[in-house]
This record gives C-alpha cells, structure tokens and sequence, in this order.
C-alpha cells in the first residue's frame, strides 16, 4: 500500500485541503489545476476511497480526506524538520515565516528586514490557514509567524504595529463626502465581502462590527484581493474596509476615510519560547522589531 502514496501525492492532498479550491491549490505548489485534478482522482482511486466533495464552487474534504490530510501534515512537516535539521548540522539554516497577506505593507517589510538580518539562512514565506499556524509554531514547522496574536502553549505573541483601518468608496458615495465615518454610518451600506479562503477579514470586520452594536451586510460577490475590492465600490453604494496601506496602494482617485472613533488592527510576531525556540528565532525577531 505504501507504493500507491507518494510524498508529492500527500503534498497535493494537504495542498487542497488547506485551499478547498483546486485552482489556488495548485497556484500554491505549482502545477496546472487540471493535473491536480488528475493527480487527486488517480490517488482515490488507487485508495479505493473518496478524499474530496467537489462542486461547481466548493470542495470539501470527506472523512477520509480530512484523516488523510492531517497525517500527511504531519508527516511532511516532520520529514521538513529532518531535513532542517540535517542542513543547520552542515551549517546551513532555515527558517519558515507565516504572514497573513504578504502583499501587504507590513509583511514586506519584515520579510525583507528577516532576508537582510540572515542572509546565510533560507528564508522561506508561506501563507497556512489560520487554523493552522499555532499548531505549526509549536511543532516547529513555522519558526514564527506575522500577523494576528496567535495562542498556544509556549507560543509567545509580541505587538510588532498598529495600522487604521478606513473606509474606501466610490468618489460619489455619501461617505466620500465626510471627513470621517462611524461604523454606524458604515452598516447602513454594503460591505465588500473578501473570499474567505484568502482570509479571515470578514470575521474581522463582523466582529467589530458586532461591539458597536452593529451587523455587516455583505454584498453577493466576493472579492480575491484588494484591487478586486476597490473594483466592487466602483459606481455603487459598496464600501470596501480596508488597512490604510492598502488603501494608499490603489490605483486612481479613490477615496477613503478613516473611522471615528478610530480603528485599527494590531500586527503581531508569533514565536515559540518554550521548548526552546527553532534556530535564528531571536535574531529574526530582533530584525522585524527594528524594521517598523
């Protein structure tokens, strides 16, 4: 039975179960979607069981594929930690940072500080659910991660920034006109709704929401990104939410507002302390410190 699994097959299973959609997940590894496609179904069969649900807009594992994938985690994060483990012995090191959205302003900036702190290390980036991140911090398969706090036993989470968030519109909207907003005033329009396997924005939003005693109307189509984002508010009544950088990072004349009272979210590096931490974690840490 062995023979019918290979590590690049449990690559792809881990790889569709992380995106539940075949064609971020195969942008992830990377291949062409349709030999993902291929590559899952001849593994199904070479299993005798079903791993994936698939439907015109989901995909979800069964039982059977979400067993699969655990373990295959697993098991690819301990054969990355040998491998690590080997190189750091011949004095060469990696090091693995999860940030939520690496396009985004604060993110490049610790990448690059990480890059030029340790230029004799690996640096590699990766984007994981967020399901996942403790669990890979405490395991080792991350040596940290930036972004939200992240909580876990001998995980240490340290406030990096704080950045506002700001209502983006349509230059005709209403809010366009103020020269802040509340979140009242906000609820009262659409919200562009991000696609939630790219993040968790909109629990984001939604919870905030929820302690100003307010409820998002999301609008029926999501957006994959920023600039999709500012598309939706073009010529309608939809308000984007989004931090300031990305806002300022818009092409053309589109405005947006800040909220009062203000609003902002906090970026935080996420590390474990306990056991003792992957190799180079201090200096890393040293260098996103020193870079905001």
């Amino acid at each position: 039975m062995m023979d019918a699994v290979s590590l690049r097959d449990l690559e792809y299973v881990v790889a569709v179960e992380r995106e539940r959609n075949f064609t971020r997940a195969a942008a992830s590894i990377p291949m062409a979607q349709p030999a993902l496609s291929q590559s899952i179904a001849r593994l199904e069969r070479r299993l005798g069981v079903t791993l994936f649900h698939r439907t015109s807009r989901t995909v979800v594992p069964t039982e059977a594929g979400a067993l699969l994938a655990g373990r295959a985690h697993r098991i690819l994060a301990e054969l990355g930690r040998a491998l690590e483990d080997t190189r750091a012995a011949g004095g060469r090191h990696t090091v693995r940072i999860q940030v939520t959205e690496p396009s985004l302003t604060v993110p490049r900036k610790v990448l690059t500080a990480a890059r030029s702190a340790l230029p004799d290390a690996a640096v590699h980036q990766t984007t994981v659910p967020r399901s996942q991140v403790a669990a890979m911090l405490t395991d080792g398969g991350l040596t940290v991660s930036v972004g939200p706090r992240e909580r876990g036993a001998g995980l240490t989470p340290e406030e990096l920034c704080r950045e506002g968030v700001v209502a983006v519109t349509d230059p005709a909207h209403p809010l366009a006109q103020r020269d802040s907003v509340t979140v009242a005033e906000a609820a009262e329009y659409p919200i562009v709704a991000i696609d939630t396997g790219m993040s968790d924005w909109n629990s984001t939003v939604a919870r905030h929401f929820a302690r100003c005693g307010c409820t998002p109307q999301w609008t029926e189509s999501t957006a994959f990104g920023a600039v999709a984002a500012a598309d939706l508010v073009h010529g309608s009544q939809a308000v984007f939410l989004a931090l300031e950088s990305i806002a300022r990072s818009l092409p053309g004349p589109i405005p947006h507002r800040r909220f009062a009272p203000d609003w902002s979210i906090t970026w935080f590096v996420n590390w474990r302390a306990s056991p003792a931490p992957p190799p180079r974690t201090t200096e890393l840490v040293d260098a996103m410190r020193g870079c905001l």
